[in-house]
């Protein structure tokens, strides 16, 4: 009984977390919902007065004019008085720049001020997000709601589903929301959140060996080095 609540829970949370992270609708009001498609969907909106200027301003909290900011610490250096400290502001303002660069496919030397996102990013975003549809109707005919025997024939049956699909489900959420989280949450390359305690303790007695938390702990932290590459770039977006 113990495994089979293990199993059904594990199988139950990634259902309902992909659905989760793959929900329509808006991000703001009474109905509003956090979710992958919701922020792009709002920044897809956002479109037309969210250029280059206001992204790095008000999105990244950063200055817009990175040159002046270089300029100053150029100046320092050359000065010659001793250590220069790097500018905070200046690396800031510059990943900003970097990241619209991303957005916008346009050069760094023909960066302008007016610059916006260009539309194909929403398309390709979307277009990962839709091939995972089929888990997130699942979910919501057999575990999020009580669908009935009809409506449970829809097409809607995972085929196949196995572990090796799951984990290729979580490396394809993981890798679009990063790149959304860099982009628009202003996250950096946090990833994923890491549970800081002892994840082992208390399995020696009723699940696993002594002798076999070393084993454990080796896989894990294997997984989690290979999770650490689940990353991708704009280009391959």
């Amino acid at each position: 009984m113990l495994f089979d609540l293990i199993r059904e829970g594990y199988w139950s949370s990634l259902l309902l977390g992909t659905r989760r992270l793959l929900d329509k609708g808006d991000l703001n009001g009474p109905k509003g919902v956090y979710s992958i498609r919701t922020v792009m969907k709002d920044v897809k909106d956002s479109r037309e007065w969210l250029n280059r200027k206001t992204y790095v301003e008000n999105v990244h909290g950063a200055e817009y004019d990175y040159k002046r900011l270089r300029l100053e610490m150029d100046k320092g250096l050359a000065a010659g008085n001793g250590p220069v400290w790097g500018s905070g502001e200046l690396l800031k303002s510059e990943a900003a720049h970097k990241y619209f660069d991303q957005l916008s496919g346009v050069a760094e030397s023909d960066r302008s001020c007016d610059d916006l996102i260009n539309s194909t990013i929403f398309d390709k975003i979307e277009a990962r997000l839709a091939s995972l549809d089929k888990i997130a109707d699942h979910a919501t005919t057999h575990v999020a709601h009580s669908g009935n025997e009809e409506s449970r024939k829809i097409k809607r049956h995972l085929e196949g589903f196995d572990i090796k699909e799951a984990r290729a489900t979580l490396k394809q959420l993981k890798e679009v929301s990063t790149l959304v989280g860099i982009w628009f949450a202003n996250e950096g390359s946090a990833g994923l959140a890491t549970f800081l305690g002892d994840q082992f303790e208390g399995l020696d007695q009723p699940v696993v060996r002594s002798s076999d938390i070393q084993k454990l702990e080796e896989q894990w932290q294997a997984t989690d080095r290979e999770i650490e590459k689940w990353n991708i770039s704009a280009e391959e977006l």
